[in-house]
């Protein structure tokens, strides 16, 4: 048996591009690498479970990402900054990562399908969370990102993409200004 989860969205699955992470034996990922190169690019990870570890690894990032941007973004909004402006320079400067250049537009344009779902990634922040609890590592960043995740659930933005965080964000301030003092 191989673990082999993937990294990548809609873009990538549609160029053949994911990222795969394969946990098992080396021998049976010899036998199944050629069919994994037509979906991306594989890599042996190590014994079963360790591609599940590297997907929650890169999925921290993700959404530690996706709402650090957000924030940035809420705030430039906010202090009057034309938010597509915004978009442009924040993802041509040193925060503008693949991922960032890739899903910012989506931020301000939620997709009709999500490329990766609000309900997927709490999944996933939860289990790397549990997994930081057995191997003692801080995850200050994850707890954050899985409280906002959790205020888009209760809001039902579940099936929504993660770009919905900014969207969160903008209403958590805009109940925050409704709310009696």
């Amino acid at each position: 048996m191989l673990d082999a989860p993937v990294s990548g969205s809609v873009p990538q699955i549609q160029a053949g591009t994911l990222t795969i992470m394969v946990g098992g034996d080396e021998r049976a990922y010899a036998q199944v690498e050629p069919l994994l190169r037509e979906l991306g690019t594989p890599t042996h990870i190590g014994d079963n479970g360790l591609g599940l570890v590297l997907k929650l690894a890169i999925n921290i990032s993700l959404g530690v990402q996706m709402l650090a941007y957000s924030e940035g973004l809420l705030l430039a909004e906010r202090a009057g900054i034309d938010p597509r402006l915004a978009t442009d320079v924040m993802t041509q400067s040193a925060i503008g990562s693949p991922m960032l250049k890739a899903r910012a537009d989506l931020v301000l344009d939620q997709p009709d399908e999500a490329w990766f779902d609000v309900s997927f990634m709490e999944k996933d922040i939860a289990l790397a969370l549990e997994a930081a609890r057995e191997l003692d590592v801080p995850m200050p960043s994850a707890k954050a990102v899985e409280r906002t995740l959790n205020v888009a659930l209760g809001f039902g933005y579940g099936r929504r993409d993660i770009a919905v965080l900014f969207t969160v964000l903008s209403r958590l301030t805009e109940d925050r200004a409704s709310s009696p003092a």
